[in-house]
């Protein structure tokens, strides 16, 4: 079987002595490029499926390759690397984003081996295939009649006991000969066309039915869903959630719905109306992205929210931003004061793992523990890793990171 091949491209080539080195002991097929004048011609002869590349090389406009790379292959996942500052990394990231490429979290020098296997182990998480072209309303109801909808579910564990407690439940599409669709290729384009309705209930009965069939195995486990705000307006979501729940016999407390931070402000008296049923009901509530809106305290104050989901952004950034790591602990600090718990997604390391903890963050979620599985991975992935995933505890001062 042939090799999944990579393309490194740096002008520095100790740098691409680290990445061909990190790739090719896991198995990869690599050609490093330290001259950008040889990329395009390089990307073409080899068609790589991953490309780690350097934004700031001599001569040359990173994001012009990113355009080129699109050009070519929409389906080529990317990891820029620079030590470049941060929000250049998140323009150049969203700009990777919107032409459809699939973009892996970036690598701020310097780099080190455990960067690289990071973003090898997120890249073998995706399936295969996946693309983030959107999809028009046509095709969606067509793949959504034709049974194409599918769920992916990626662990949340509890900091304190190291255990799984949760799965978020994950919107996937299988279209034949497109292979594997995001949500980003679909939500919006079902909000808009009416379809949202009939996705997020298809979502919730596959999840519940895998819950049921996981209580062997994990009894006390919980199971989180995506619910769009718009269907906040629906009178009726309370009673229609509960006959779900009753259908495959799972306690309303096993389920959490995630709202989106900016998601609930267009009409609050209803959305709080529906939401204090839900929790009335027993199923517990969690304000998702928390930190990307720009009405988080008046959400918290209204809205009867059992948890906090922090935008993955500042887990992912704190290990070397001391910003995104004060921003987490006045969170932390906020919720404790409200009775809130607080789920930590985007953890990417070790490191930050075990300095959240420290902070006493409650909940983790993000590829340092498992990039979302389809059911069957996961169900092998709880019997036989979810004991196992956590190493022995670092020894790092607490409120600090130990690799700056």
């Amino acid at each position: 079987m042939p090799r999944t091949r990579i393309v490194a491209v740096d002008d520095d080539r100790r740098i691409l002595c680290v990445l061909k080195r990190a790739c090719e002991n896991v198995g990869y097929e690599v050609h490093s490029v330290v001259d950008a004048e040889y990329f395009r011609s390089s990307f073409r002869a080899f068609e790589p499926s991953l490309v780690f590349l350097d934004l700031n090389m001599r001569g040359t406009d990173g994001i012009a390759l990113l355009r080129f790379i699109a050009g070519e292959r929409t389906d080529t996942s990317v990891v820029v690397t620079s030590g470049v500052d941060e929000r250049m990394l998140d323009e150049a990231q969203s700009q990777g984003l919107s032409l459809g490429l699939r973009m892996l979290t970036p690598i701020r020098k310097p780099l080190m081996v455990a960067d690289v296997h990071h973003r090898l182990a997120a890249f073998r998480g995706q399936p295969v295939g996946q693309r983030r072209a959107c999809m028009s309303a046509t095709d969606l109801a067509d793949a959504l009649d034709r049974g194409h909808l599918d769920v992916c579910y990626q662990p949340l564990v509890n900091l304190a006991t190291e255990q799984v407690v949760g799965v978020e439940a994950l919107a996937r599409l299988r279209r034949p000969g497109a292979g594997v669709l995001a949500p980003e290729s679909f939500i919006s384009v079902a909000e808009q066309c009416g379809l949202i309705d009939s996705l997020t209930f298809g979502v919730l009965d596959r999840a519940l039915s895998r819950l049921a069939g996981w209580r062997e195995q994990a009894p006390e486990l919980c199971i989180a869903v995506n619910i769009s705000p718009t269907m906040l307006a629906d009178a009726s979501l309370p009673e229609r959630i509960a006959a779900a729940l009753h259908a495959h016999g799972v306690d309303a407390e096993r389920l959490v719905i995630e709202i989106t931070e900016s998601g609930v402000a267009s009409d609050r008296s209803l959305a709080a109306e529906t939401l204090g049923r839900l929790k009335q009901s027993g199923v517990r509530l969690a304000l998702d992205d928390f930190g990307s809106g720009f009405c988080s305290l008046g959400q918290l104050y209204e809205f009867p929210y059992d948890t906090l989901k922090l935008d993955r952004k500042f887990a992912m950034r704190a290990q070397h931003d001391e910003e995104a790591a004060a921003t987490i602990r006045s969170c932390l600090d906020l919720a404790r004061a409200v009775g809130l718990n607080v789920v930590a997604e985007g953890v990417q390391s070790e490191v930050t793992l075990r300095w959240l903890a420290m902070q006493g963050c409650h909940l983790a979620q993000g590829y340092h523990i498992s990039p979302p599985l389809f059911a069957a991975e996961f169900t092998t992935w709880l019997s036989e890793r979810a004991a196992a995933w956590l190493r022995p505890p670092l020894s790092l001062a607490p409120g600090s990171f130990a690799l700056n």
